[in-house]
């Protein structure tokens, strides 16, 4: 066996390992432009959500888009998504965000979630315990799943949090929200670079032990 060779392997192995963070996928419908989806908001329309079926990998962030409305303020909250309801607790809950009015970007970055492969979620905009909440605000619908298969679901609720009701979402004639996502590789756990650097280690040692039997 040329060790050396096989250390350079086990390098190479390491390497492509530590550097799989840096892999991202954007998911986005934006350009398959459908009807807007009107209206989110205070007092009844609690919450407009779009399901996805995730690939795996770690969520970093989530962006709906607005057309119209009144100012105020909305979360996101992402969720596990049972095929008729947002199940919880939740996985990630934003800090409130802050809509002006007119055309604008909900969402959050940083969210850091890891995504089971083939499960189901679902990321949705809430004025669930949201001090002045946002009203009659008409969201982007588009006719693309943007690469995660899902669709657009949305609850009235009165302002209760969807995720303490054992209630089904409803479907709307627009078939999704506008939106974007970016998921990254899942990361190694600790544990793979350990078992690695332990191979490495005793390559190394097996090729200076040979270097001296020659």
């Amino acid at each position: 066996m040329n060790l050396p060779v096989v250390i350079k392997m086990a390098l190479s192995a390491l390497i492509c390992c530590a550097s799989i963070h840096a892999q991202a996928t954007t998911y986005s419908n934006v350009g398959t432009i459908g009807n807007g989806i009107n209206s989110l908001g205070a007092p009844d329309t609690t919450s407009y959500g779009e399901t996805f079926t995730s690939l795996g990998g770690v969520l970093q962030d989530f962006t709906f888009y607005a057309n119209s409305g009144a100012s105020g303020n909305v979360g996101l909250t992402i969720a596990a998504w049972d095929g008729s309801k947002a199940i919880g607790p939740a996985l990630y809950t934003s800090s409130p965000i802050a809509y002006a009015g007119g055309i604008q970007t909900l969402g959050a970055n940083g969210i850091n979630l890891t995504l089971q492969a083939n499960a189901d979620y679902i990321a949705y905009l809430t004025v669930a315990g949201i001090t002045n909440p946002i009203s009659s605000v008409t969201m982007q619908g588009s006719t693309g799943d943007g690469g995660l298969a899902g669709n657009f679901v949305y609850l009235n609720s009165d302002g209760a949090n969807p995720l303490g009701l054992d209630q089904a979402w409803s479907n709307f004639y627009v078939s999704n929200m506008t939106y974007t996502a970016n998921i990254t590789a899942a990361v190694p756990e600790p544990e793979t670079y350990a078992m690695l650097l332990a191979g490495l280690g005793l390559l190394g040692f097996l090729a200076r032990r040979n270097a001296k039997s020659a």
